[in-house]
């Protein structure tokens, strides 16, 4: 049965949701508190086996506008795939359960979709990160104004965060839903295929802070880093390719950055390899060039030695600071 629009309802908040019973009434209620009502709220249970539908039933009993969707557990992916079928309004906003939303998100994102120059299908607000407790603790910086898909490869996913997005239907209309195949990276894919297969091939970045993202203990930046990085080597690989400004060797410099401060140095050096494709002069120029040379040019024993000096330095200040301190420096140290 096709999905009847109600011409009353400008966007479409979806969020997917698995174990979140501890955030997700607050994620919610973010929802509720916006300065923007017309929207329409579909949840959707990946078969969570806490209380997190219950959660989300009781605030569905109260305001109509909340709707609870349960399906057995497919991923994050399949989940947002399944709202999208059931929804009919003209922009699109995802926020995980254990993230949560400023009041003005909603009006502010839609007055930047209707100011936003011809051609951008996405924009983005910068993130504010906060502990499992919600007390916020760092800011993520993330670059404002126009977006193409060679700043999203170069500077690797600048949104950082899909709930920070609000994005046009017809952008999914266009290309399709979420990659389920994909374990990781399942966001970064969905905005480069976006900016490469639609007619609207850019984003737009604001300056408000207007998303909190909770660091979680578990399933954390560093977690799964292994997994997290197959998935980006093949998404890379796919985009990179369709690079017009700058050379597609540049889209590998700050992942084989990454890789090789978190000790991955297979990923390290076979990024660095494709990054040094781009030419020596193009990656002095840029500031994560120069590092990545200097990391490359170092060889496993020093860099192993590198990293040995890094933490016991990091170890010996965090031993002064408090665990929010800490978890500042942390965050602020994986800018970019």
């Amino acid at each position: 049965m096709p999905i009847v629009r109600n011409p009353h309802v400008l966007v479409t908040v979806i969020t997917p949701a698995y174990n979140v019973g501890p955030w997700i009434g607050e994620a919610i209620d973010s929802v509720l508190a916006q300065t923007e009502s017309r929207f329409e709220y579909l949840v959707v249970d990946d078969g969570s086996t806490d209380d997190t539908a219950d959660v989300v039933r009781s605030r569905a009993e109260r305001d109509p506008r909340v709707r609870l969707i349960q399906v057995e557990n497919g991923g994050s992916g399949a989940a947002r795939n399944r709202a999208l079928a059931e929804s009919a309004a003209p922009f699109v906003a995802f926020l995980d359960g254990d993230d949560r939303w400023h009041p003005e998100f909603l009006s502010h994102m839609l007055e930047t979709m209707h100011t936003a120059p011809p051609g951008v299908g996405m924009a983005y607000c910068h993130t504010r990160v906060m502990l499992e407790s919600g007390q916020v603790v760092a800011l993520r910086w993330q670059p404002s104004g126009k977006v193409d898909i060679d700043k999203q490869l170069v500077e690797n996913n600048p949104p950082h965060n899909g709930s920070s997005l609000m994005i046009r239907r017809a952008c999914f209309d266009q290309v399709g839903g979420f990659d389920c195949s994909l374990p990781s990276a399942v966001d970064f894919e969905m905005w480069l295929r976006i900016a490469a297969g639609s007619n609207y091939p850019l984003m737009w970045g604001t300056r408000r802070w207007l998303l909190d993202m909770r660091l979680m203990r578990t399933g954390s930046i560093s977690s799964n880093r292994q997994r997290r990085f197959e998935c980006l080597d093949k998404v890379i690989a796919d985009y990179a390719p369709r690079m017009g400004r700058r050379h597609p060797g540049m889209a590998y410099v700050r992942p084989a950055v990454f890789a090789y401060r978190d000790g991955l140095d297979d990923f390290g050096d076979r990024w660095a390899l494709l990054a040094r494709e781009a030419g020596a002069t193009e990656l002095a120029k840029d500031s994560w060039g120069r590092s990545l040379l200097a990391w490359s040019g170092a060889g496993r024993e020093r860099r192993a030695q590198l990293r040995n000096v890094r933490d016991t330095a990091r170890n010996g200040a965090y031993k002064g600071m408090s665990g929010a301190l800490r978890t500042a420096v942390r965050i602020n140290s994986l800018r970019g």
